[in-house]
């Protein structure tokens, strides 16, 4: 009886950070609906509503476990040879993939795919939060922690091996079908780059220790720009809307809708439109789950329409921006992202209130043809209310 009773709180408890718990929905956890029986057919099952009391969750720390700097170098000789080494090689690997032709041949090793996905999140754990609260350390958890820092010398090339596998990734993506691959190879890339996508930690956001305070590399941006590349593929898309949680990926369709909102860098904005054009098209659950996130519609619309202001000013007399507007291609994605959203008959309620940006967008003079037919497919699609 004991053990069924264990079996069954290991099986309702689930682990989840401060900012997952902060971002779910209005009494997602509250004791009544934590497991709710009944579920409104327009309320996809997302957020945290697996665990049956507040207990069953495990907080864990939005910072990742870093490493204890000790004021002398402990090192020895042999593991100073043995990082300097396999820095090295990962040079000489992010390197070679710099090359053209090689991305198209490194992506068909397999024992490289495999390393490349044991690297991506190698030793980077968010310990589970305390909720006692603290106290100061005794000696003997101090020379605990000093004994620990010593057997975990490899964290000084641990930053400088992440990113050049990082960069790696990115610059192979372009060819790399993971659906050739085991679930062994291919699971980990996967899990290891949506991670890097919503961890809400400062190493996923700053810049990497190694680049410059104001380098825009960090892995979220090299993690974004390798799933842009992968999602070009639709073996590669119905294997990232298959990774689970699913509520992680309902963290990634909110990051990137917010940075389709973000003008300021144009960048993340247009490899965020091309990813959700792609998710969205791949799977009607995914063009769901995009499309009851806040802001969705309205970012991608916004993006149309600075794309036709752009375009207007362009073609004026007096322009004096120095922005080009983007490419016929990134609207066309937008577009689709759209439309792939209208079809689901669940998602058209949300079509209402942005019909009239829609139509304006679709009688602008300046917009491509190709991409105004799509607009009114869209609103083809929503008026089948």
């Amino acid at each position: 009886m004991e053990e069924a009773v264990s079996e069954e709180q290991v099986e309702n408890s689930i682990t989840a950070t401060i900012d997952d718990v902060l971002s779910a929905r209005p009494g997602a956890l509250t004791e009544g609906n934590l497991f709710p029986t009944s579920r409104h057919p327009d309320q996809p099952p997302l957020r945290i509503c697996q665990a049956k009391s507040h207990r069953n969750i495990k907080l864990l720390e939005d910072e990742h476990r870093t490493q204890d700097e000790l004021p002398l170098s402990t090192i020895a000789s042999w593991q100073d040879s043995l990082t300097k080494r396999c820095i090295c090689v990962s040079n000489i690997v992010r390197s070679l993939s710099f090359v053209p032709g090689n991305d198209a041949e490194m992506s068909k090793h397999s024992g490289l795919v495999l390393i490349l996905g044991k690297m991506v999140l190698l030793h980077h754990e968010h310990p589970e939060r305390k909720r006692a609260p603290q106290t100061y350390e005794t000696e003997e958890a101090q020379d605990k922690g000093l004994a620990c820092s010593k057997d975990e010398w490899w964290w000084d090339c641990l930053a400088v091996l992440r990113e050049n596998t990082l960069v790696t990734m990115a610059n192979i993506a372009g060819h790399l079908d993971l659906s050739l691959y085991p679930q062994s190879i291919c699971l980990p890339i996967l899990d290891g780059l949506l991670h890097w996508m919503v961890c809400p930690s400062a190493e996923a956001q700053d810049p990497f220790p190694m680049a410059e305070p104001s380098s825009a590399l960090t892995p979220q941006r090299l993690a974004l720009e390798t799933l842009c590349k992968l999602s070009v593929q639709d073996s590669n898309v119905d294997l990232i809307l298959a990774t689970a949680p699913f509520s992680r990926l309902e963290k990634l369709y909110a990051t990137l809708l917010r940075f389709v909102g973000d003008r300021k860098n144009q960048v993340y904005r247009e490899m965020s439109v091309a990813i959700l054009s792609n998710l969205a098209q791949g799977d009607t659950l995914a063009s769901r789950a995009i499309a009851v996130q806040k802001g969705s519609i309205g970012n991608l619309l916004s993006f149309l329409e600075d794309g036709v202001t752009l375009a207007q000013y362009q073609q004026s007399q007096h322009n004096h921006l120095h922005m080009e507007p983007p490419s016929i291609s990134m609207m066309c994605r937008a577009a689709k992202a759209l439309l792939a959203m209208a079809r689901v008959e669940e998602n058209r309620s949300e079509f209402v209130l942005f019909e009239g940006r829609l139509l304006d967008i679709s009688i602008s003079s300046v917009l491509n043809s190709t991409v105004a037919c799509i607009v009114c497919d869209v609103l083809f699609q929503i008026g089948h209310l």
